[in-house]
């Protein structure tokens, strides 16, 4: 039996509804949750022995980068425009960002010793990367959990949704297309049938025919299963307008 005398339980956060507000944290974060926790079983089932390291490293690197560049879109767009109106308002988020670039760059070093290591040694050092990615995983978890239930909330009190839109289409302009691909071949998988449609109804309308074109190409159809593709095309196809 667990020592309960020891087990911290902390309250559950408040979780306002959206009451139609522009979500800007809820696709990103589904996005990261899902490869996050695709990481983590794919680290716990891996054979350190006998397994393809280097793949293994690269895509675990590959996150990293990702997982990186998102916290520093936030800050650069989200916690500048905040703090603006409400001085002091991304401290908690800007201390957990730098204990993630804490995590980064010691989950960094264990692949590094991974990809040196004799294959005798990789199982431990394996579970020490696991372990500790799994910590990374947890925090972060809390992160975004702060975020969607604190932050955004504090973000509809100061912001309109154009407002919203205008720092979300802030950081997606900073993205080179490479990026947008990779972060939108995570977001629409993660997402369900009517997030998908809004977000591609959306790009179909402003974006690019180009650009539209190749992440209907690029991020969706090598992603999803074809019946949630059919579903998809065919909601575009009768799509004139971006739905509210």
């Amino acid at each position: 039996m667990p020592d309960t005398q020891h087990m911290v339980t902390r309250a559950a956060p408040a979780i306002a509804d959206l009451n139609g507000r522009h979500d800007l944290y809820g696709l990103v974060h589904k996005a990261l949750r899902m490869a996050q926790c695709q990481m983590l079983v794919r680290l716990g089932n891996f054979d350190y022995v006998h397994g393809n390291v280097s793949g293994l490293v690269s895509d675990l690197r590959g996150l990293l980068v990702l997982g990186a560049g998102h916290i520093g879109h936030e800050e650069a767009h989200i916690h500048g425009a905040l703090e603006a109106k409400a001085p002091g308002g991304t401290a908690v988020l800007d201390a957990q960002h730098g204990g993630h670039r804490a995590q980064f760059a010691a989950i960094e070093a264990l692949l590094g010793q991974l990809e040196m290591a004799e294959a005798s040694a990789r199982a431990a050092i394996g579970r020490r990367l696991y372990l500790s990615y799994t910590r990374f995983v947890a925090e972060d978890f809390e992160h975004m959990l702060e975020e969607e239930t604190v932050t955004a909330p504090l973000l509809w009190s100061l912001f309109d949704d154009d407002g919203l839109r205008a720092i979300e289409g802030a950081i997606v302009g900073s993205l080179p297309p490479e990026k947008v691909i990779q972060f939108m071949g995570l977001m629409i998988p993660a997402a369900n049938r009517d997030e998908r449609f809004r977000l591609l109804a959306g790009m179909k309308a402003k974006a690019p025919k180009e650009a539209f074109t190749a992440v209907l190409e690029m991020a969706a159809r090598p992603t999803l299963p074809p019946e949630d593709m059919a579903d998809l095309e065919r909601r575009l196809a009768l799509s004139q307008v971006v739905p509210n």
